[in-house]
């Protein structure tokens, strides 16, 4: 029982290392992050969007509805991603010490409020079966689904 206990722990720190990195951008300014991950084969990708002052906005457009405005350059934003990225690598590892599948697919939505993180995993490859599919346009369907729905 003890391993799976070491496992969990290390798999939530990654998580929590990722909600971190989303909340910096935004220097703490958000009231629910949601991180959409993909690992799959060679295929690695990580993006945010964020629920700030009650409207739904993406990484560029976050200055738009922030109190105080952040720094949102490019240079800035492709560090997000690539942090988040190695944090998606660092979850493979984590997975493959202790002998587990990773997920290809993540859905993280934390609620800054009520310090709550909601996750939902996928172990199936899409990406790998339809060319057709692209992480960008996956994260971008469900930004538009979260938006109609105002979650």
């Amino acid at each position: 029982m003890m391993t799976m206990t070491k496992f969990e722990d290390k798999f939530m720190e990654v998580q929590a290392s990722m909600i971190s990195l989303a909340m910096e951008y935004v220097q703490d300014q958000a009231e629910k992050v949601y991180i959409y991950c993909v690992s799959e084969e060679t295929l690695l990708s990580f993006d945010v969007f964020y629920k700030i002052n009650g409207v739904f906005v993406e990484l560029h457009r976050v200055n738009t509805v922030l109190d105080t405005k952040v720094d949102d350059s490019d240079n800035m934003m492709f560090s997000v991603l690539r942090y988040g990225n190695e944090d998606i690598q660092k979850l493979i590892d984590v997975c493959q010490e202790y002998n587990r599948e990773h997920p290809t697919e993540m859905w993280l939505v934390y609620d800054v409020q009520k310090n709550r993180l909601e996750s939902r995993y996928s172990y199936e490859g899409r990406y790998d079966k339809d060319e057709e599919l692209l992480p960008r346009l996956e994260f971008e369907k469900w930004f538009e689904e979260v938006k109609s729905k105002q979650l």
